[in-house]
C-alpha cells in the first residue's frame, strides 16, 4: 500500500525491497570549517607550518604558542600512544579516535596521517569520511604497499601507478565537504621499486587525479632534490601546491646549508611540517627530568617547579579548563557552587598552586578530612 512517511512526507510503498532504498544514505554533505580555515591560510600565506604531535595537550600548546595548524603524525601516534614502530600496526579506527581527541582540543586546523587508506578503495573512502567526521581539516595518503612503513625505514615499496591513481581519485571523490584537503604522498624516490623520475611522474599523476597538495617524501635533507622537484613539477603544473616534511629522521643542523622554511615557501611548498617535533621535544625533556628524579628524589621536583611556576604551563587545571567545567557544573547542579566554596582546591577564585601557608583558615577542611 502507499503511505506518506511521517518523517520526510514522501509517498512511498511499504514494505520496501532493498533496491528501493536510497543508496546514498551513507553520504552526507557536511561543513568542515577547519578545512576552510586551512585552505584560506594556504592561499594567503607564504607557507603554513604545523608541528608534529600525537596528543590533545600538545595541540593546545601549539595554539597557545601561535602556530598555524597542527599535524597528527602517524609515527608519533603509534610510538607515543602504543610504543610501536611505524609499520602500520595501528588500525584506522585507532588513528581516527586519536585525531578526534586532538581536533576537539584546539581551534587550529588538524592535518592527519591516513597511511595508505587502510586497504582497498572502500577502505580509503571510509577513512576519508571518518576523518572528516572527527573534525580533521586535511589527510595525507601515501602510495606505498600495505602494510606500509615510515618513509625512512628501509624496505618500502610502492603500488602500481594505476592502483595509486585509483586510491587518490577515490579519496577525492569520497569527500563529503569540498573544503576537506587531500594530500597525496609519494614514496617513489628511495623505495625498492621506484626512482627519481617515478617520483616526479607520480606527482603529476596525483595532481591530475584532483588532490590538493603533493608531498614528495625525500630520503635525505638534500637541498638540491627539494629545489629540483619543485622547479621540475611546476614546469607542467605551475599552480600545484606542495607539502614538505622537514623530517625528524634527518640531522638538519649538521647540513652545511640547510633549507629554511621561507625558501621552501618560495619554491611552492605551501605546507611544511616536522613530523615528530612534539615527540622528540617531549621525550628529551621527560628523559632528562626522569633521570634527575632517579638521582635526586624530591630535589628534582623542586628543580621542575623552578622552571614551570610562573610559566604559561604552570597550572594543569588551567590547561584543562577546570573553571569552565566548574561553571557548567554550577549551572545545572544547585549545590555545586556551595560545595566548591566550602572545600579546598582549585577554583576560579583560588587558581594559584597550593602551599600550606596560604590556607586562610586552619580549620578549613581538606578533601581528606572526613566527617565522622
Amino acid at each position: 500500500m502507499s503511505t506518506r512517511h511521517p518523517n520526510d512526507g514522501r509517498d512511498r510503498t511499504f514494505p520496501m525491497t532493498p533496491d528501493e532504498l536510497d543508496t546514498e544514505t551513507i553520504t552526507r554533505d557536511i561543513d568542515n570549517p577547519a578545512a576552510e580555515q586551512f585552505r584560506e591560510r594556504l592561499a594567503n600565506q607564504q607557507f603554513v607550518f604545523a608541528p608534529g604531535l600525537y596528543h590533545a595537550l600538545d595541540a593546545r600548546l601549539a595554539e597557545m604558542t601561535g602556530h598555524d595548524a597542527v599535524y597528527m603524525s602517524g609515527y608519533s601516534t603509534v610510538l607515543g600512544q602504543f610504543g610501536f614502530p611505524d609499520l602500520e600496526m595501528v588500525t584506522m579506527t585507532e588513528m581516527v579516535e586519536n585525531a578526534k581527541r586532538i581536533a576537539e582540543a584546539t581551534t587550529l586546523p588538524v592535518v592527519a596521517d591516513c597511511d595508505t587508506g587502510y586497504g582497498g578503495i572502500h577502505n580509503v573512502r571510509r577513512a576519508v569520511r571518518e576523518y572528516e567526521k572527527a573534525g580533521v581539516a586535511a589527510v595525507h595518503i601515501e602510495d606505498q604497499t600495505t602494510p606500509k612503513r615510515c618513509g625512512h625505514i628501509a624496505g618500502k615499496r610502492i603500488v602500481s601507478r594505476e592502483d595509486a591513481e585509483a586510491r587518490f581519485s577515490a579519496a577525492v571523490d569520497a569527500k563529503q565537504c569540498e573544503d576537506t584537503v587531500i594530500i597525496a604522498r609519494t614514496d617513489a624516490y628511495g623505495s625498492a621499486n621506484g626512482d627519481w623520475e617515478e617520483h616526479l611522474e607520480r606527482g603529476r599523476i596525483y595532481a591530475d587525479a584532483g588532490v590538493d597538495l603533493v608531498w614528495p617524501e625525500m630520503p635525505d635533507p638534500s637541498r638540491e632534490d627539494a629545489v629540483n622537484y619543485a622547479e621540475t613539477i611546476h614546469e607542467t603544473h605551475p599552480d600545484l601546491d606542495l607539502a614538505f616534511n622537514y623530517s625528524s629522521s634527518f640531522a638538519w643542523s649538521e647540513e652545511e646549508d640547510p633549507l629554511t622554511f621561507a625558501e621552501l615557501g618560495d619554491l611552492g611548498y605551501t605546507y611544511i611540517f616536522i613530523t615528530l617535533f612534539g615527540l622528540h621535544s617531549g621525550a628529551h625533556a621527560v628523559y632528562e627530568d626522569f633521570e634527575r628524579l632517579a638521582e635526586a628524589d624530591e630535589k628534582a621536583q623542586f628543580d621542575l617547579e623552578d622552571r614551570y611556576l610562573g610559566h604559561p604551563t604552570e597550572s594543569h587545571h588551567e590547561l584543562s579548563f577546570v573553571s569552565k567545567y566548574q561553571d557548567i557544573e554550577a549551572q545545572f547542579d544547585p549545590e555545586a557552587k556551595r560545595r566548591m566554596e566550602s572545600s579546598a582546591g582549585f577554583s576560579e577564585e583560588a587558581s594559584d598552586p597550593i602551599s600550606s601557608d596560604e590556607r586562610a583558615d586552619p580549620e578549613t577542611p581538606t578533601p581528606n578530612d572526613d566527617d565522622d
